[in-house]
């Protein structure tokens, strides 16, 4: 069994796909979704295509680039590796403990929430890879217009509306934020169609690996009921067209 990470410390249910990925691809190198190109392909294969996408979009290394979400740090230490002046923030200390884990003083790492982050200079460009969905639209934009004229975002949207609870950033919104704050949209990729197979990777590991998870993660068969659950509903939320995947890069005026 892989030790490499210690995803029985994080919440859950991260702490469910960490526990899958490790058993599948032998260590966890990214936390977001893949695009995918075919079903036989690997998870991560499709990860770092969703990653490549992301950083053919940012300026030419040695911009400075912050990444707001850093995952367990493989993004940050590609950019750092390819020559950028790169910093990563979290407001995840377990997240920031881990990256220094892997990666010791090689990466510039801060426990911070982005809406609370003062640095001195602006940067080029700032990231969010599937962290923009956990920030307040308005606060994201405000504090953006105060680091960068540049924001590169690959996220999940709700494309329409919808009342549930701890639903998704409107896209419609979202963009209404940017543009209140002088951000107009660059570029638009919609990868729904791609991303979206990620949800099925896990619907269909996770029955498989459900005697394990109760075991390994002290969880409850009732919280792997629910996460299938709660997993099939949004697959059909994908699937309907109220949830999509986007590829956003934006600009300041």
């Amino acid at each position: 069994m892989p030790q490499d990470l210690p995803y029985r410390e994080f919440y859950y249910p991260l702490n469910v796909f960490m526990y899958v990925l490790s058993h599948e691809e032998g260590v966890v190198r990214y936390l977001h979704y893949g695009l995918f190109e075919s079903e036989r392909e690997s998870i991560g294969t499709a990860q770092e295509r969703s990653t490549d996408l992301l950083l053919a979009r940012l300026p030419p290394p040695p911009a400075r680039i912050l990444e707001a979400g850093i995952g367990v740090g493989t993004t940050l230490a590609r950019l750092t590796r390819s020559g950028y002046d790169a910093t990563g923030i979290t407001p995840d200390p377990k997240q920031a403990a881990i990256v220094h884990e892997r990666y010791g003083d090689e990466l510039r790492v801060h426990c911070h929430a982005f809406e609370d982050f003062e640095e001195d200079g602006a940067y080029d460009c700032v990231l969010f890879q599937e962290s923009a969905q956990y920030i307040d639209a308005e606060a994201l934009f405000a504090r953006a217009r105060e680091l960068t004229p540049y924001v590169v975002v690959a996220d999940e949207f709700a494309l329409r509306p919808i009342e549930t609870p701890g639903a998704l950033h409107t896209y419609e919104r979202f963009l209404a934020a940017a543009a209140s704050y002088g951000f107009h949209l660059e570029e638009e990729v919609d990868l729904s169609a791609r991303a979206a197979p990620t949800i099925d990777y896990f619907l269909t590991r996770l029955p498989m690996y459900r005697e394990a998870l109760v075991a390994d993660l002290a969880l409850t068969p009732e919280q792997i009921d629910e996460l299938l659950a709660s997993g099939t509903t949004y697959r059909e939320l994908y699937r309907a067209g109220t949830y999509g995947y986007r590829l956003l890069a934006l600009r300041r005026d």
